[in-house]
Order: structure tokens, then C-alpha cells, then sequence
């Protein structure tokens, strides 16, 4: 039997996130005990991120209903799938034996000499986060125009108010060299974002960061799990995926399904893909959605890629 909320009578954390992205503007429902957000573009992912989940034709039906144009998920099922992870730490006494590379110990070792951390209240964001969220985008090639940084500021603002969000930030020497969001849903705390100063990255401050409030944030009662995220459709650099293997996070290789909207198929199937793509791709770097496109064309090429060897 499909198990689909609508939801009449929701748990205070269910409440809770909804009404957190309600605040935001942003999509939201509840299928297979899972939370189902808008990442943008009505692309749909699962919170918490933690096991693969399997999807009926009838929950598909319902999740078209909602406005879903797509769907991504860790999949349970065998069928059309690409390659792909989530990342976790479940061991309650997450410590310094569960850093394997010594290169890592010694650079967390060396940022606790520079740097402290610790739990911070979303007003500091609202008036410090800036300079980092902007010095983040331009790192990793991205747009960052007034309109992406109070986008970041409503999220803060809502943020304030919600049970289930906490935020955690890296000092060296009074300066905030780095801060990270995170929320509690169904025995899990889901990291949400990180962002960081590039000229006091020296100090390591991310790697403090992490360290820190994943070790606090495992040991808390009634919580089994941190998530650290999954696959994303835009993908992820090695060197990210390797920063966070080093950092003590399981890598949990899973099949990941991308399900597109029955409207939207065509636009998304050879031939018309390839003209969409290389708009999608003229505008990476500038665009969200255009990113958001991209990638789930390249995923979608690589499912089908991968069906036909089964």
C-alpha cells in the first residue's frame, strides 16, 4: 500500500519543515515516510537522506499531482538508475579514531590551535554571512547578485524561528571564517549548507567546523544519524567527495532514479535534449535553473545509458 500524506495531522517536525518552506515559498510534500522539498525547478528530493526508497506508479501519480516536474532520489528499486552515494555518519562516538587519513587529523588538529566553534544565533548571519556566501559562489564559478544573497537572508530569517534548524560557525581570532545550517528531522540531522572565507581557509576552519558539530550532533539523544547529503544532479567534484570521505563520513554507494513529469518527456528525450542542453550549458555559471537543466539531462543520458546494459 502507498503511503502518501496530504497531511491532516502532521508531526511537529513535519509541521515544523513546512512551514519553514512555506516561509520560503518553496514546494513541499510527504511520501514513504520522506519529506519531499523543491531543490528549484519543482526537482524533488527526500530529507532525510539516508537509505534508498522505493516509488510506486501511484506514488508518481501523486507526486505529478503536487507539481513536481521532476524527481530524484536514492533508489530502492531495480530499473533505469545512475551511480551514486549518500554520505553518513552513524557511529555514536564519532571521534578522532574515525578520521583515517592523518593528513586530516593533523589539519583539524591545527585548526582547533586558530580557530573555535560553536552554535550561533541565525541574527549573526543575517548581519555576517555576506561576504562569505558571495566569496563561496565566486569560488566555485557562480553568479552571486543581491537577489542570491537575500535569498540566503530569508532563509536565515525563517530559520530564526524554527525548532528544528541550528546554526554552527568557525572564529579565528573574533572573524567569521566559516558557518554551517542544519535541521532535525525524524532522528536525523540533515547539514544544509556550509560557507566559507577563502583568506582564512589557512586555518582550516571547515574542517573544524565539521568536525565539531558532527561529533556533537551525533551524540545528541534520540538522533541516529548525520547526513552530509547525496548525489547531486549537477554533480560534485572529486576533491569534495574525497574532503568528505577524509572527514570520517561514510560513502554509501546507492542507485539513484530520476523521474521526469509525463508533461515535460519529450523536452527531455533525444532530439530536442540536445538543443535544451546547450542552452542550459551557455548559461551555467549565471543561472540556478540553468544548472538545475544541465544536469538532469546528463543524468537522464546516463540512465538510459545504464537500462540498456540490464
Amino acid at each position: 500500500m502507498t503511503q502518501i500524506s496530504a497531511n491532516p495531522e502532521q508531526s511537529f517536525e513535519e509541521k515544523s519543515l513546512s512551514e519553514f518552506y512555506d516561509a520560503l515559498g518553496v514546494r513541499t510534500f510527504t511520501v514513504r515516510d520522506f519529506f519531499w522539498r523543491s531543490a528549484g525547478l519543482r526537482l524533488f528530493t527526500p530529507v532525510p537522506m539516508i537509505r534508498p526508497i522505493s516509488l510506486s506508479s501511484q506514488d508518481l501519480r501523486y507526486i505529478w499531482k503536487q507539481g513536481a516536474f521532476f524527481v530524484h532520489f536514492p533508489s530502492l528499486d531495480r530499473g533505469p538508475a545512475f551511480p551514486g552515494y549518500i554520505f553518513l555518519v552513524e557511529d555514536k562516538n564519532y571521534d578522532w579514531g574515525s578520521i583515517k587519513s592523518s593528513d586530516r587529523r593533523h589539519n583539524i588538529r591545527r585548526a582547533f590551535k586558530h580557530c573555535t566553534v560553536e552554535s550561533i544565533p541565525f541574527e549573526l548571519l543575517l548581519n555576517k554571512a555576506a561576504p562569505l556566501i558571495k566569496d563561496t559562489y565566486y569560488r566555485h564559478g557562480r553568479n552571486c547578485d543581491n537577489t542570491v544573497v537575500e535569498g540566503w537572508r530569508n532563509y536565515f530569517r525563517a530559520a530564526a524561528s524554527n525548532p528544528l534548524f541550528e546554526a554552527w560557525a568557525t572564529f579565528v581570532s573574533g572573524e567569521l571564517a566559516a558557518f554551517k545550517v542544519e535541521f532535525t528531522y525524524r532522528g536525523t540531522v540533515q547539514a544544509d549548507m556550509i560557507f566559507s572565507r577563502k583568506d582564512l581557509l589557512k586555518y582550516y576552519p571547515v574542517n573544524a567546523l565539521l568536525f565539531f558539530s558532527t561529533q556533537q550532533a551525533i551524540r545528541r539523544e534520540g538522533i541516529s544519524s548525520v547526513s552530509y547529503g547525496m548525489t547531486p544532479v549537477t554533480g560534485e567534484p572529486e576533491s569534495l567527495v574525497g574532503f568528505k570521505e577524509s572527514m570520517g563520513f561514510k560513502k554509501v554507494d546507492v542507485d539513484h532514479r530520476l523521474e521526469v513529469n509525463p508533461l515535460l518527456k519529450p523536452a527531455f528525450c533525444y532530439p530536442l535534449s540536445l538543443a535544451l542542453k546547450a542552452v542550459a550549458d551557455r548559461y551555467y555559471n549565471r543561472s540556478a535553473y540553468a544548472r538545475i537543466v544541465s544536469g538532469i539531462i546528463s543524468k537522464l543520458r546516463e540512465q538510459v545509458k545504464n537500462s540498456a546494459r540490464l
